[in-house]
C-alpha cells in the first residue's frame, strides 16, 4: 500500500476541498462535488492533532490558526457585504482548528495542572466553544477520536467509523435519499482510507500554504458564483 506524508495528504485534501466548495458557491455544480468533499475535513483534523504532537510551539501553533481565522471572517463578512448574495460564507475551519487544539491543550494541562478544578473548567469552556465553530460537535469528536488513540489504530477506526454511522440518525423519506441527497456526510468515512496510508513524516515545508489558500479560495469562489452559475 502506498504511504503519503504530511505535505502530499493535504495537496490531495485541498484538491477534494476545492471540489466540494465549486458545488457550494456555484449554483448549479453536480451534488456528487459534495462527496469528494467528505473526505477532506477528517483527514485536515487528524494532521492537526499529529501536528499538535510535533510542532515546537503549541501556542504558536494555536496563534496562527486563530489570526488567520480572524482575517478570514472579517474579509468573508466584507465579500458577503458587497456580493449580498442568498449563498453566505459559514465556512472558517481555522477557528475550528484553533479551538480544537485548546481544547487539547487544556486536556494535557489537566495532566500536570496543580489545580484540576481550573483545568476542567478551561476543558468545559474550550468545548463549548468548539460547537459554535463551522463542524460544531462532529470535528470536536473527530479531534478527541484521533487524539485519545492516536497509539491505536484499531481503536481510532472503529470510533470513527461509528462517529460516521451515527450521522445517519435521521432518516429521510427513502434509503436512496437519506444516503446521497440529505445525509452523504457519512461518506467522511472513506477518509479512513488516507488516514491509515500516513507514513508519519511531514515532508515538504508548507507551514503558511494552508493558512493562505483556505480562505483565498473560497473568497474567489464566492466571487466567481456572483457571476455565473450551471
Amino acid at each position: 500500500m502506498k504511504k503519503f506524508n504530511s505535505f502530499q495528504l493535504k495537496i490531495i485534501m485541498v484538491i477534494a476541498m476545492f471540489i466540494d466548495h465549486v458545488a457550494e458557491f456555484i449554483q448549479g455544480t453536480p451534488l456528487w462535488f459534495h462527496y469528494i468533499g467528505r473526505i477532506a475535513a477528517p483527514v485536515f483534523f487528524y494532521l492537526l492533532v499529529e501536528g499538535f504532537f510535533h510542532t515546537r510551539s503549541k501556542k504558536g501553533y494555536i496563534k496562527r490558526l486563530a489570526i488567520s481565522g480572524i482575517i478570514m471572517l472579517i474579509g468573508s463578512s466584507i465579500l458577503m457585504y458587497v456580493f449580498n448574495r442568498s449563498i453566505k460564507i459559514t465556512n472558517n475551519i481555522l477557528i475550528s482548528m484553533a479551538l480544537n487544539l485548546i481544547l487539547l491543550s487544556s486536556i494535557e494541562w489537566k495532566k500536570e495542572a496543580s489545580n484540576k478544578g481550573l483545568a476542567n473548567l478551561s476543558i468545559g469552556i474550550s468545548f463549548l466553544l468548539t460547537l459554535f465553530a463551522e463542524g460544531s460537535i462532529l470535528t470536536t469528536a473527530m479531534t478527541l477520536i484521533f487524539y485519545f488513540n492516536r497509539e491505536n489504530k484499531i481503536k481510532m477506526c472503529f470510533w470513527y467509523i461509528l462517529c460516521s454511522v451515527l450521522i445517519l440518525t435521521n432518516p429521510a423519506n427513502s434509503i436512496y435519499e437519506s444516503l446521497f441527497v440529505q445525509n452523504y456526510q457519512w461518506m467522511m468515512v472513506f477518509s479512513l482510507l488516507f488516514i491509515l496510508m500516513y507514513n508519519g513524516e511531514r515532508g515538504r515545508k508548507s507551514k503558511y500554504f494552508f493558512y493562505i489558500f483556505y480562505p483565498v479560495h473560497i473568497w474567489v469562489l464566492y466571487s466567481i458564483g456572483n457571476y455565473i452559475h450551471f
